[in-house]
């Protein structure tokens, strides 16, 4: 092989390495694109990035609140991929990605703190959580059911919003929406 060979190898990998880190770093940004537009379909009444004030422990931050025919929707985002082991009972689960392991926080004890919040601002409408992962998060031992990924939630969307938004909860979404303000 000559030094020429050579050197177009050694290009053409350094090129293929970059344009491979190029479409990770796009696949990563993509969910976060992406989500807002499923969020829309879902219901034209949302709020993004909420700080409420907490009894317990000062304040807690929610990434998307959104009214459905059927109540107050909670979604907490994780832009989180790979292979996710997890369990409602454990304190931390794990993500691993080529072939390294992360710990993160139990995200469900935290959607509970902010059920119990939401349902004080805005007591007896119906509120649910969800914490989603991104599209490309693989769960081998199972989750739980309050868990969903991007796909999930997008497959779900006309369940969600099935139905049309009573008056009760447009004046129980725009109390919500006063006390947010304030």
């Amino acid at each position: 092989m000559s030094d020429y060979q050579i050197v177009g190898l050694v290009f053409c990998a350094i090129i293929s390495i970059i344009l491979i880190m190029i479409w990770k770093t796009y696949r990563s940004a993509e969910s976060h694109r992406y989500f807002p537009r499923i969020i829309r379909k879902i219901s034209k009444y949302y709020l993004k990035n909420v700080v409420i004030p907490d009894a317990v422990e000062g304040s807690t931050f929610i990434d998307w609140l959104v009214l459905t025919p059927r109540g107050v929707l909670i979604i907490s985002q994780k832009p989180y991929q790979g292979v996710i082991f997890c369990s409602e009972n454990i304190s931390h689960w794990t993500q691993v990605v080529d072939r390294r392991s992360y710990s993160f926080d139990n995200p469900m004890r935290q959607l509970e703190v902010d059920l119990v919040t939401i349902k004080s601002l805005i007591p007896g409408v119906p509120v649910k959580g969800y914490v989603v992962f991104d599209r490309d998060s693989f769960f081998p031992k199972g989750k739980p059911k309050t868990v969903l990924t991007l796909s999930e939630i997008k497959q779900n969307i006309s369940i969600l919003k099935e139905g049309t938004i009573s008056e009760e909860l447009k004046e129980a979404w725009e109390k919500l929406r006063t006390v947010l303000k304030e």
